[in-house]
């Protein structure tokens, strides 16, 4: 007889989680150098008589710095060398995928971004709601493509390997760009638009906070060898700023970090 595979489980919550022996990190995140202005990407969309509707989109990772206030907004601040034992229970919300638009989205919660979190060994939602045949790429801690060849018919995908998701379209919108981030306890956090950032309920002690940016620079392009459009396009490496932070039990410690 086979031999059912076992499927992923998620690891225990909180088994040794004490809210007395936490402390809070707050801050803000400041853009330091000069401002980066990426120019949009070109795009054709085929036409009855063989040519294309050429239009332009902006870059989905370019940085979105307040000129006058330098606070950096949309990055993603998280955790390292946390023990998923003492950590607090998983509080974030569920995350789905949406490919609309030309885009492709993570709604979590009240929140519709290009940035998601999901903890290791659950199912996620994806689903596409564009009116022609889609594919959704993943690369880096998991690797799929899932192809939607009809809109608003959900797939879901057991993410089970820690890590980034780099979520890509296999279906020519080759600018749509989004993250998952899979982890195993629950500090991350979306700079809000005044650059600020909160974590709480930390267990004590030594801990790697991380500042993170998706890559807005272009490292490579594929083109068409017949329309000479692009089709395929990798984005440069994202920019990570390490702080190495005690945490104290009992306390809220504010620190403001410039990138890159």
């Amino acid at each position: 007889m086979p031999v059912a595979a076992k499927q992923p489980q998620s690891p225990p919550q909180a088994t040794e989680f004490d809210a007395s022996k936490c402390g809070t990190i707050s801050g803000q995140v400041v853009w330091s150098g000069e401002i980066p202005d990426t120019a949009p990407f070109i795009y054709g969309i085929p036409l009855a008589d063989g040519n294309f509707d050429i239009r332009t989109i902006p870059n989905p990772n370019q940085p979105r710095v307040n000129a006058t206030s330098r606070a950096l907004a949309g990055a993603v601040v998280f955790l390292r060398s946390i023990d998923p034992a003492k950590a607090k229970l998983w509080d974030l919300p569920p995350a789905r995928v949406e490919l609309k638009d030309r885009d492709i989205r993570i709604v979590q919660g009240d929140a519709t971004r290009r940035v998601g979190f999901v903890r290791v060994g659950e199912s996620m939602s994806m689903a596409s709601a564009e009116p022609v045949f889609h594919i959704l790429r993943a690369r880096g801690a998991t690797y799929f493509s899932l192809p939607f060849p009809e809109p608003n018919e959900p797939l879901s995908r057991t993410l089970d390997k820690p890590g980034v998701v780099e979520l890509s379209s296999g279906a020519g919108y080759y600018w749509a760009n989004a993250h998952l981030f899979v982890a195993d306890h629950p500090y991350f956090a979306v700079i809000d638009h005044e650059g600020r950032f909160t974590l709480n309920q930390i267990p004590a002690g030594e801990v790697e906070l991380v500042v993170w940016h998706p890559g807005w620079t272009i490292a490579r392009q594929d083109r068409d060898p017949e329309t000479g459009l692009v089709r395929r396009l990798t984005y440069g490496s994202p920019v990570e700023v390490k702080n190495a932070v005690r945490v104290i039990a009992g306390q809220s410690q504010s620190l403001k970090i410039a990138i890159p």
